[in-house]
């Protein structure tokens, strides 16, 4: 995509490709006992064609819904969208614009599902998480016309397609990379990841081979992964490292793929008798709100999401003309937020002062 808007596919672009009058196409897509259903296939054949999506704005199903701005989020459990969500909310309802809300659950058939039906609505932009989409959904974006921020991802890097339009995240292989950088000057020689459906999120396949390309590098064991196709809880994470320490018990490190999960693998440990972080160091990601309140307090990957939310507003009311009101300007998307890595309790380390990187 550019800055430039493309023209959404209208019905009458659609009654043109198939030869028949306007009013015939939107009787064959919205009334079809009214016409032949060889007249219906040929026009449903047409919309397939070029990507049309029926305008339920203009079919009166509800008012005001050119402001509307859905955003796609893969999971409603975390905290980290909620904080994204919050830094959205804090500049676009001023500008006039409605947020609508949805989770694809991980999935790129439901965020293809969601995309068509939030289309529908003509929305102003469209807000999506991560840069990994079915190639119908990019069809139906790039159809659209409408402005598209991918978050939570880094788009155009060394490991990850190109932005579709505007872009702020981060990268996730270098996350992988930094834990290990972090962990291995401490003393730790068999270090773990740990993590939930991680063949289903592509950010945190990314995560899992940065982490596995430094551990190769520096000649340490890049085998210790423990995987559940659960969603993320603390009973999980509890039974992720008895898993990982039954199949493993050399581990002496385990990084998590969210605090959630670390906190559970603490409990297990102190249930355990385990000291950490002499015995077993724990390192989670993400510092949601629990991670500096267990004891000891969790080290763990700082993001920030709230600041991702904020810049994703701002990007798009550029683009839509509003005013972002932005000091300094806006750079140019992609835009790299970077992490920090945050040390408490739970890990040795070689220095007291946060890592950050971009």
């Amino acid at each position: 995509m550019t800055g430039r808007k493309r023209q959404r596919v209208t019905i009458a672009d659609v009654a043109r490709l198939a030869g028949v009058a306007t009013m015939t196409a939107s009787r064959a897509l919205n009334r079809p006992e009214m016409v032949s259903d060889e007249l219906r296939q040929r026009v449903l054949q047409s919309a397939d064609e070029l990507n049309y999506i029926p305008d339920r704005a203009a079919g009166g199903l509800a008012s005001g819904v050119g402001l509307a701005l859905p955003v796609l989020v893969p999971t409603l459990h975390h905290s980290v969208y909620v904080q994204i969500l919050e830094g959205l909310q804090e500049r676009l309802p001023q500008a006039g614009y409605q947020l609508m809300l949805g989770s694809t659950e991980y999935s790129r058939e439901k965020e293809e599902t969601l995309v068509e039906v939030f289309m529908g609505w003509r929305p102003s932009a469209i807000v999506l998480s991560g840069i990994d989409h079915s190639e119908r959904t990019v069809r139906l974006l790039r159809a659209s016309g409408v402005p598209v921020v991918e978050i939570m991802d880094l788009a155009g890097d060394t490991d990850t397609p190109p932005p579709l339009d505007l872009n702020i995240g981060f990268s996730h292989s270098r996350v992988g990379e930094a834990v290990v950088r972090y962990l291995a000057p401490c003393g730790y020689r068999n270090i773990a990841y740990a993590g939930t459906l991680t063949t289903l999120d592509p950010r945190s396949v990314r995560r899992i081979q940065g982490f596995q390309g430094a551990l190769k590098r520096l000649g340490l064991p890049h085998h210790l992964i423990g995987r559940s196709d659960l969603p993320s809880s603390l009973a999980v994470g509890r039974d992720l490292l008895s898993g990982l320490l039954e199949e493993f018990p050399q581990t002496d490190a385990v990084f998590f793929a969210n605090d959630e999960l670390a906190a559970g693998a603490l409990f297990e440990c102190q249930r355990r008798g385990l000291r950490v972080p002499d015995d077993l160091a724990i390192m989670g990601f993400s510092d949601e709100e629990i991670a500096s309140h267990l004891y000891p307090a969790l080290t763990t990957v700082r993001i920030p999401r709230h600041e991702i939310g904020r810049l994703a507003a701002d990007l798009l009311l550029a683009r839509l003309g509003g005013s972002p009101n932005t000091q300094p300007p806006l750079k140019q998307s992609p835009i790299d937020v970077g992490f920090e890595i945050v040390q408490r309790q739970t890990t040795r380390a070689p220095d007291q002062h946060p890592q950050e990187y971009t």
